[in-house]
């Protein structure tokens, strides 16, 4: 039995996974949350078959867990050891997997708390005005409210990367600021290292 992702294994939701195979073996990763207790989980396949490797007889070795009682910094920790793993199943890794997890996690967490209505929304980002009179920015044109929530969670992701802290009045914690985002239903400003991030009509 082969579960895509979004599928359910072993009660946890399957992010991402990568594949490969090769000299007569096959290995793959694959990215998972626990939705009810927000616990990560990094998975390793080390050989098996391309179609049994989410099977219930071991196939799928279980490599790390992340049970903190914060879920955004398992699901940090989680990404990076996603990546880690990847790299160590040579046939698996390449250069645009890391960026495709964070892109799977946003997708995921972009669709977790439902629009009660349809809406269109705009993404948007707002930097520190580092020049004179021109602050970084970026925004969408107006999307469905779950892909709008999708591109602010991109933004969120690209733009906390650094490890400078930066606070202003109103600021929240890039865990708040996850955290607002995903269980926005509407036009939302969250302030977080310095950037604005909003969802506007």
């Amino acid at each position: 039995m082969r579960i895509k992702t979004g599928g359910q294994h072993q009660g946890r939701t399957v992010v991402h996974q990568a594949r490969g195979e090769g000299r007569g073996s096959f290995e793959g990763v694959w990215l998972a949350v626990e939705e009810s207790t927000g616990h990560w989980m990094v998975g390793r396949q080390h050989d098996g078959s391309r179609d049994d490797g989410f099977d219930a007889d071991g196939n799928w070795a279980a490599s790390q867990h992340f049970r903190e009682d914060n879920e955004y910094l398992n699901m940090r920790r989680a990404l990076d050891a996603y990546d880690k793993e990847a790299q160590k199943a040579g046939n698996v890794w390449n250069r645009l997997l890391n960026q495709r997890a964070h892109e799977a996690v946003a997708r995921h967490l972009a669709h977790r708390v439902s629009f009660p209505t349809p809406v269109k929304l705009a993404a948007g980002w707002i930097g520190r005005d580092l020049t004179d009179h021109n602050p970084p920015c970026g925004s969408t044109i107006p999307l469905d409210g779950p892909d709008a929530k999708y591109e602010l969670i991109r933004y969120l992701q690209g733009q906390t990367r650094f490890d400078e802290i930066v606070t202003e009045p109103g600021s929240v914690s890039e865990q708040e600021a996850y955290q607002r985002i995903i269980n926005a239903t509407g036009p939302v400003l969250v302030v977080c290292r310095g950037v604005h991030f909003y969802l506007s009509t």
